[in-house]
């Protein structure tokens, strides 16, 4: 069998995981051959990288209790907020993204083997869903927290998560895991079955896994609930007074917020089944064959409470519309109200008269009263808001399935070169559903009595009749579908003729042809807007990329003194789009230890992210965001109504918290461009053993950053600051009834993102007779993350921000392990921290969980596994009143099992 440099890699990389989770620069152990790491694709001392890479081993993994591989990165501190999680019940599809530095996850780049992945997110963005990874079979994880760009191609930005996996066993491996949460819902199980052999030539390795989590309820948590305005009876908005619709329809009472919660889930439902294998056969002593192919078919679902129907999305029900009995209170509440004003405005008068007598002193003159209340009941009526409760919850639903296939060639030329050629095809199908939605097309027949239902059949007020909801009701279909196909060449080794003090030149090179395509069909309903839910346009385009790339390390001085190393890494790569053209990227990096113990590296680099399909192609899409209105008066708008509100009355209030949005793709975007900057320090200190400490400092900017404005940066500058720009009606636009009815945020490269930080990293290992303590802390110190948006003119200081339902800006993210390691059992326990910081409504306190795992190994075949997470039942804190952010835990106290058995 060839002994590649992957292989190598594995094998080398393997001795000196000790301590499960670990920074790869930091781990002491024996000499250890040249092998290939993430950030590059020459051979070399994996202590010896110019930027930070931090490993996941497959013991670590298997530790955590996992059931998807995203669960156990968002704990690693460098890990960012802003990915989409099980969390995400509201519009999350049942995706799992990661996220690094906070800065997105289509600019972190997921390979497989250091290859790409296909997308498989629903729709045709560019990010992986790591459901679609097999914990079982992954053999580690390589976190590059550097732009790489220069060596992987587009999307790098933030860096690298390169999943290494098993390509070696030998027998039948199963294993078994199971969870529950105590306070209930979120119960989860799975079954794996790992099977491989090894032959003189060759050897090969398959997996069979099935899963399935539940879903967490509101009902499931105590902290949980929400409210809305739009209730099954109906509450009436006007600019009089606020009313409740009592059961019978006709009788108007107090206005009260309906509890929606009962109805709505916190985390999502899967159920996954996988099959994925790898194999190598070594046709000649100097070639060899390799390939892989995985499976994954998933099904998620989430639920809504009943779809909210109200004036600015669709709803239009006038006083026409209302029984007599309503109008004619309706008209008394006026009367009242009118009566009022009458009195009020005779009092103004004769103080204005004898304001005048008194010679009109200044600064004393009476506030004249406002006739907020409209000239008629009617004109003064502004909104009916209605949840048809009884046709059902909004059940969603996701089927895909995702399937790559790899094969390649590799080999060791005479002159000890290595070659690698490979060619790769992946695809993800999905098929989405929303049963219970509203058809707003066929609810304007109803209002306008061509429906073809007899009129005492129709029933809005009181309780939606029966059939009316079926006449409305229907279940929304969409499917997407997303291919990629690529292929790579690379020649990598030691050119001898050009040497260093500490040995030849070292390079890479080679060329990489990349086709992605994809498309998403909503339904007619979606597409024409006949739906009460998120208007979408369809999409389908494709993009092609051909790149050539070069690597060069420079082993300038080796054991010498003063210089125990010396080295320079070069990298360029040039990418050609057929959608913008050209785009060219470098990297330069470089690593100085004075001693065998410090070590001192540094990297300078550029990267670039291409417009996604769906970014470039996709039309008008809406989207319902969780925003507050500046200008609302109701409890939900804790800072007041801002200054600059002219266009609504003082009574305003918003309907619902969600505001409809257009956040439509464009052709003309190009790419986004970047600059990265790390400086570190590793010391392994002589005086002690085992003893490691890491200080990494990072810098990223990034322009022509696709992104949307701030949307509620933009509100709250138009209505709060009174900033003209954001004014601007082409971006913001009110109806007659004050509510905002359009909010742009289509994509543009209006951007630009600066952040820095400084990450730590001690690890000490302690050894005894009896076993040994590995002890670990890692630490993220969020310096700046300062977002400008060009088309507002304003820059917005994220430190410290957290979101209503995500990102998570915290000054410090933490996270800290003890492990005890017998002879055939171990325990741990480890804490994680996630800082305090601001939502825009309220001061969010920081959060500490306590995980507690155990092992033991009954005999060579046999180990049983078992966890508590969130041990002192940590509740998420609320962001808004009503809103909870998903970077925290939902669960709530967790138990898991486990056990592995080897024939």
């Amino acid at each position: 069998m060839i002994k590649t440099k992957l292989s190598v890699a594995i094998a080398a990389l393997g001795t000196i995981a000790s301590s499960g989770v670990f920074a790869q620069e930091s781990i002491p152990g024996p000499e250890v051959e040249e092998v290939v790491v993430t950030g590059s694709r020459i051979a070399r001392d994996p202590l010896s990288t110019t930027g930070p890479i931090t490993l996941v081993d497959s013991e670590a993994i298997q530790r955590s209790g996992v059931g998807t591989i995203d669960e156990l990165l968002n704990q690693l501190p460098s890990m960012g907020t802003t990915g989409i999680n099980a969390n995400d019940n509201n519009g999350g599809a049942g995706l799992s993204f990661v996220d690094l530095r906070n800065l997105g996850s289509a600019r972190t780049l997921v390979l497989v083997n250091g290859r790409r992945f296909v997308s498989s997110s629903s729709g045709v963005s560019s990010a992986v869903d790591m459901n679609n990874i097999p914990v079982d079979m992954i053999d580690r994880i390589e976190v590059l927290t550097d732009g790489a760009s220069a060596v992987y191609g587009s999307d790098a930005v933030a860096g690298v998560i390169n999943v290494v996996m098993k390509d070696s066993f030998d027998g039948v491996r199963i294993n078994a895991r199971a969870g529950a949460t105590e306070a209930g819902g979120g119960e989860n199980g799975e079954l794996s079955i790992t099977f491989g052999k090894e032959f003189d030539r060759g050897q090969f390795i398959g997996n069979v896994t099935h899963s399935q989590r539940d879903e967490i309820t509101y009902k499931d948590r105590d902290w949980a609930g929400l409210e809305s305005s739009m209730s099954p009876t109906g509450n009436i908005y006007t600019d009089y007074g606020k009313f409740g619709v009592d059961s019978d329809g006709k009788t108007l009472g107090a206005f009260s917020y309906y509890d929606i919660g009962q109805y709505m889930w916190l985390s999502g439902s899967m159920e996954r089944t996988s099959f994925t294998g790898s194999g190598t056969f070594s046709i000649t002593d100097a070639v060899e064959f390799y390939g892989e192919g995985s499976y994954t078919s998933k099904t998620t679902n989430q639920q809504l409470a009943a779809q909210p129907m109200y004036n600015s999305n669709g709803l239009k029900i006038t006083a026409d519309h209302l029984p007599a009995e309503v109008q004619a209170q309706l008209a008394d509440a006026w009367q009242e109200a009118e009566d009022a004003y009458q009195i009020e405005l005779a009092a103004y008068n004769a103080a204005l008269a004898e304001w005048k007598s008194q010679g009109s002193p200044k600064d004393l003159k009476p506030s004249e009263p406002e006739a907020s209340h409209g000239d008629t009941w009617q004109a003064g009526l502004t909104d009916v808001r209605l949840r048809p409760v009884t046709g059902g919850t909004r059940d969603s639903e996701q089927q895909t399935e995702t399937y790559r296939i790899l094969g390649g060639l590799r080999g060791d030329l005479a002159n000890g070169w290595g070659w690698d050629t490979f060619l790769s095809y992946g695809k993800n199908e999905g098929e989405n559903t929303v049963g219970n939605s509203i058809n707003k097309t066929l609810m304007q027949q109803v209002l306008d009595g061509t429906s073809g239902i007899a009129e005492e059949n129709i029933q809005l007020l009181g309780g939606m009749s029966d059939e009316v909801i079926d006449y409305i009701s229907y279940t929304d279909r969409e499917d997407n579908e997303y291919e990629m196909l690529n292929f790579g060449a690379s020649l990598t080794g030691d050119i001898e003729a050009i040497q260093f003090q500490g040995g030849a030149l070292g390079f890479a090179s080679g060329i990489e042809y990349r086709k992605e395509s994809g498309e998403f069909n909503p339904s007619a309903e979606t597409q024409s807007g006949a739906t009460y839910s998120n208007q979408q346009d369809a999409t389908s385009g494709d993009f092609a990329v051909t790149e050539v790339f070069a690597e060069f390390n420079l082993p300038i001085l080796s054991g010498a003194k003063f210089a125990d190393e010396l080295s320079v890494d070069a990298a360029i790569r040039y990418s050609d789009y057929d959608t913008f053209g050209g785009q060219a990227t470098y990297k330069l990096g470089a690593v100085y230890a004075p001693t065998e113990n410090l070590r001192f590296r540094s990297s300078l680099s550029t990267a670039f992210r291409a417009p996604g399909i769906y970014e470039l192609y996709s039309g008008t899409a809406q989207s319902y965001e969780y925003l507050i209105d500046p200008c609302d008066t109701s409890k939900n708008n804790t800072d007041g109504q801002g200054s600059y509100c002219s266009e609504v009355g003082s009574n305003f209030t918003q309907a619902g918290n969600q505001i409809v949005t257009n956040i439509g793709g464009n052709e003309d975007l190009q790419p986004e461009e970047s600059t990265s900057f790390t400086a570190g320090i590793v010391w392994t200190p002589a005086f002690t053993e085992d003893l490691s400490i890491t200080l990494d400092y990072f810098n990223v900017e990034i322009e022509n950053a696709i992104t949307s404005t701030d949307l509620q940066q933009l509100l709250d500058d138009c209505y709060r600051l009174g900033v003209e720009t954001a004014c601007d009606p082409t971006l913001v636009q009110r109806d007659s009834t004050g509510q905002i009815v359009h909010l742009e945020g289509s994509l543009q490269n209006i951007g630009e993102i600066k952040t820095s930080g400084i990450d730590i990293d001690v690890v000490q290992n302690f050894h005894y007779d009896t076993g040994k303590l590995a002890l670990r802390a890692q630490a993220t110190h969020l310096l700046k993350y300062d977002v400008y948006n060009s088309q507002t003119n304003q820059t917005t200081d994220n430190v410290d921000y957290i979101g209503t339902t995500g990102d998570a800006y915290t000054k410090w993210r933490g996270l800290a392990s003890a492990t005890w390691y017998a002879d055939n059992w171990d325990f741990g326990a480890d804490v994680q921290y996630i800082g305090d910081g601001h939502s825009p409504y309220l001061n969010v306190p920081s959060h500490t969980y306590l995980n507690l795992k155990a092992g033991w190994d009954v005999n060579e075949a046999m180990r049983l596994t078992a966890g508590i997470d969130n041990v002192t039942d940590r509740e998420p804190s609320t962001t808004s009143g009503s809103d909870w952010n998903g970077t925290y835990d939902f669960q709530g106290r967790y138990a898991w099992a486990g056990v592995t058995y080897q024939f």
